[in-house]
């Protein structure tokens, strides 16, 4: 069979017994995309009850998808997969996307993804090369940060390698490691830096000459620039000058940056020659994007109220990069939580470090012992909400924070002050997490942020008006509430649901989670986006049926992502047994005041358990879903075309 869009082969490494094999990808494509789809599936196939993150049978699995490495718009993408260390209250599987160079090199390297098991007895390194696989000594790696190790794998393997690599949180095995690569791009949420630290792996570096076969070249070419084209970025869908952006260009030379050469609109901005504040004499260069930025702090009134300025902030940023710290859970959770429990009078201390957020040292000193597991470092390192609960104080702090599973809020209204959403739309958010693993993002950015973004909530004077909101509600979901800033509870189901598909399909092609699905545009006189002969939310479709040649109707395309989702909860209720009862967890967090007021509305809303545990109901309908249980029914399963996780549930 000729392979389009996917390269063919899967890389098997297993670390115990030194042992390297392939699969053909078509094992599992097309009916499982790519990304965490065939991920997901070999989840199912291959882990048993009762392991954990750190197990030498957990999968560390690393997966492209049919538009990864293509000229597809905004599809540099792997979706890192496993058991997640940072998971609570069990450790079950759950993903991380990362941008970068990385994945289109492992598919020129001659692979669609890497599947690792075991433990090595001593540090290693994977070099891929065209279809040559080494596992390589990495005594000489380890211990150091990622981005000297990067750097040295690059000079021993050559300029034009790829490298993601850990640091040393992830070698102590901390629960809030990240895998790195480049500069900033990441997999930050999981704690996948520590399976590979459990496993004694410090990096993957890759380099290839190979390419990609395009099933319809000229009309993937075609497709591909018209939705270049309409795609402007949310983030400047309206004019809105980075701030300080002037002076930024003449002191360190400020530019727009994106991850890869995928990406026309891009989300980060790259400096050179910031000083350091804290390890005088250095000077660094490198991105800032997603969350980064939020280390110098906002100033007085303000959540991130420390006041530690760009320089000092930039510095923080590369070390939590170099040190392998994931972002979202130092700013979002456990800084905030340790800021609140010096400001309850319960701690004024780590190991005499007195604890001070306007205090660039007391940042790079705390983070340093968090990465190395030093005195109360060792317990930080486990994240917030680990925390708190090894330590038996800090509860009353941490629950305004922590949304659900281990971790900080994500556009949900609540404890995430870093992204602007108001009621009624954090419903959706509150839906998708309550049937998440982790915090559900790239569900999160595709409903609340764009409809916040393109909309009067952020720009009175160039946002759509809220009519087009409701007719494009009306026509993608069937309801117009479930867009309309004055809908309440209504549509809310159904938008989450269709949400939570889009993000499986985004994670699996994989496409950047901030642009698609497209649905807003300020291009259109609706506000509907489209390019030339294509709506918008059909865009990754058009994408995908033009590089594979796989003549799937859009439905079809949906049906696979179904198929993703129920594999996934099945894998939490055959191996954890999760019920509706765990959903509804969610709850309390989202039972709180919201952060800010829909202006419409003119007073702050909380969620009405009632209300939502209706909606909960219409969500396990619409995914046929058992409502008393939260367990995918036996005939949505066959109907899936998955006899196999209908039979296993069925007997449990």
């Amino acid at each position: 069979m000729e392979n389009y869009g996917w390269v063919g082969k899967i890389l098997r490494v297993d670390l115990t017994r030194g042992r390297v094999e392939e699969q053909p990808t078509t094992d599992y494509v097309p009916n499982y995309i790519g990304g965490r789809g065939i991920a997901t599936r070999i989840a199912w196939e291959e882990l048993r009850p009762g392991l954990s993150a750190f197990s030498p049978d957990n999968l560390l699995m690393i997966f492209t998808g049919p538009l990864t490495g293509t000229m597809a718009p905004f599809s540099g993408r792997v979706e890192v997969c496993g058991l997640a260390p940072q998971g609570w209250p069990v450790e079950w599987f759950s993903r991380s996307g990362m941008g970068g160079h990385w994945g289109p090199e492992l598919k020129y390297a001659g692979y669609d993804g890497i599947v690792i098991k075991g433990v090595s007895e001593q540090p290693v390194y994977i070099s891929i090369e065209d279809g040559r696989v080494q596992v390589r000594n990495a005594l000489h790696l380890w211990g150091k940060g990622t981005y000297e190790t990067q750097r040295l794998l690059v000079e021993e393997h050559g300029s034009n390698a790829r490298v993601v690599a850990i640091g040393q949180a992830g070698e102590n095995l901390c629960r809030i490691a990240s895998v790195c690569s480049e500069t900033e791009s990441a997999a930050g949420q999981g704690g996948f830096g520590a399976v590979m630290g459990s496993k004694k792996l410090k990096a993957i570096v890759v380099r290839g000459s190979g390419s990609i076969k395009i099933a319809h070249p000229d009309e993937f070419r075609r497709k591909s620039l018209a939705i270049r084209e309409e795609c402007h970025t949310i983030f400047s869908a309206f004019p809105n000058e980075n701030p300080g952006a002037e002076q930024r260009r003449r002191k360190y030379g400020e530019r727009a940056w994106a991850c890869s050469q995928q990406c026309s609109a891009p989300c980060a901005y790259y400096y050179r020659h910031v000083p350091a504040v804290v390890n005088k004499g250095q000077v660094y260069a490198g991105q800032l994007h997603c969350a980064a930025p939020l280390f110098e702090g906002l100033g007085p009134g303000q959540f991130y109220d420390w006041q530690l300025g760009f320089e000092a902030g930039f510095e923080i940023a590369k070390l939590a990069n170099d040190w392998g710290l994931n972002h979202w859970e130092l700013l979002f959770g456990l800084y905030p939580w340790l800021r609140d429990c010096w400001r309850a009078g319960i701690l004024d201390n780590l190991d005499g470090l007195p604890i001070d957020l306007n205090d660039p040292s007391f940042w790079v000193e705390s983070m340093r012992r968090i990465a190395f597991r030093e005195g109360i470092g060792d317990v930080l390192a486990e994240g917030g909400w680990r925390a708190q609960e090894k330590l038996g104080w800090g509860q009353d702090q941490a629950r305004p924070l922590y949304a659900a599973w281990g971790y900080a809020g994500h556009w949900d209204g609540h404890g995430d002050w870093g992204n602007f959403v108001v009621f009624p739309y954090w419903v959706v958010a509150a839906l998708q997490w309550a049937v998440d693993t982790r915090d559900p993002m790239s569900s999160g950015h595709g409903y609340a942020q764009g409809i916040t973004h393109f909309s009067k909530l952020t720009s009175p004077e160039h946002g759509l008006d809220w009519d087009k909101f409701v007719a494009i509600s009306e026509r993608l979901l069937g309801n117009g509430k479930a867009m309309d800033p004055l809908g309440g509870y209504e549509g809310k189901a159904a938008a989450a649901h269709y949400h939570t598909l889009r993000s499986a399909l985004k994670d699996s092609a994989p496409v950047d989670d901030q642009m698609f699905p497209r649905i807003f545009s300020v291009k259109t006189e609706d506000g509907f986006a489209r390019a030339d002969d294509m709506d918008g939310p059909d865009f990754e479709y058009h994408l995908i049926k033009e590089a594979t040649g796989i003549d799937w109707e859009p439905a079809e395309l949906m049906l696979a992502c179904e198929r993703i989702i129920n594999i996934d909860r099945a894998l939490q209720v055959r191996d954890y047994g999760r019920t509706r009862k765990d959903d509804e967890r969610v709850i309390p967090y989202s039972a709180t005041t919201e952060n800010w007021v829909n202006p419409l509305l003119g007073e702050k809303q909380s969620l009405d358990a009632e209300r939502f545990r209706q909606q909960l109901t219409e969500l396990y309908r619409l995914r046929g879903w058992d409502p008393e249980t939260g367990w995918p029914t036996e005939a949505k399963l066959r109907a899936l075309g998955l006899p196999d996780v209908a039979e296993a549930l069925r007997v449990k």
